[in-house]
């Protein structure tokens, strides 16, 4: 049986913004640490550092998103309604054990997971743009971990990320389609990525079995080895893409164990940069 909890520290952030609006500048890193003081560091943060970040660079945005924070209306009957579907489609059987702690960031703060004993802690900003869609990828991640034994952390390597953004991003499609939303997890035409596909493939494959941060980090957020952003999350799409093509559905590639998912990515890779040869343009 499934045990999906919501958590919120929204409250706690109006009340700190509240109070530090009217507060000079330099005191207000004490009322974030007494009012707000947010649990958990995000991958790739310093102690301090998301707290200096949403004092001394975000702070002028949140006006635009209050109200948003403050009627915030995403709850467990639709967090677990969003789970049921998403076990549905990847045909996964095994109780998924998680809580979503909902709380403000600084608009460049990405959802992050945590696990520990089979356990995954899922941390979603709210003023992410298309929250909805955002959380239905995070949650296709979590159940798709709980599954295949994947590292949801910074721990796994980049084939491995590839692999797991094209599986939440082709999951989140079907659940969106199932459920009549309209808007998709990303329209690939609007990314400078998807004008270069080949050049993407080509310049990641030397990069897969790389653990770094900074790896995984200049491949979705930062420029990756082809000078774009989100070239993982590009090459993941296509790879499940081209899985699909051929025959094996969500369900079955949900059930890929993360020993195998590196040689799949890779002969995926291999696949799609060798069909792009075969059917170009003969002189």
């Amino acid at each position: 049986m499934d045990d999906v909890k919501c958590k919120q520290m929204l409250d706690r952030f109006l009340t700190f913004y509240d109070q530090a609006s009217q507060t000079p500048l330099h005191k207000r890193y004490e009322l974030w640490t007494d009012k707000y003081a947010f649990p958990y560091t995000p991958p790739g943060y310093q102690q301090g550092q998301l707290a200096k970040e949403m004092i001394e660079y975000a702070w002028n945005r949140y006006e635009q998103v209050y109200d948003k924070i403050q009627y915030f209306d995403i709850g467990p009957l639709e967090v677990n309604g969003y789970v049921e579907s998403i076990k549905q489609i990847l045909h996964c059987t095994s109780p998924v054990r998680m809580t979503v702690m909902f709380f403000v960031g600084t608009f460049e703060t990405d959802p992050f997971i945590m696990e520990k004993n089979q356990h995954y802690t899922l941390c979603f900003p709210v003023e992410l743009t298309s929250s909805r869609t955002r959380l239905i990828q995070e949650l296709t991640r979590v159940v798709h971990c709980s599954q295949s034994g994947l590292a949801p952390s910074h721990t796994r390597t980049l084939g491995q990320l590839i692999f797991q953004e094209g599986m939440a991003a082709h999951t989140t499609e079907e659940v969106l389609e199932e459920s009549g939303m309209i808007d998709f997890p990303l329209c690939w035409e609007q990314e400078k990525c998807s004008r270069e596909p080949n050049r993407v493939m080509m310049n990641i494959q030397p990069h897969l079995h790389r653990t770094d941060y900074e790896a995984l980090y200049s491949f979705t957020k930062g420029t990756g080895a082809s000078g774009f952003e989100k070239e993982a999350n590009y090459t993941g799409y296509l790879i499940v893409e081209h899985l699909l093509e051929q025959g094996r559905p969500l369900y079955d590639l949900a059930r890929i164990q993360n020993t195998e998912v590196d040689a799949i990515v890779e002969r995926s890779l291999f696949s799609l940069m060798n069909q792009a040869y075969l059917t170009q343009p003969q002189e």
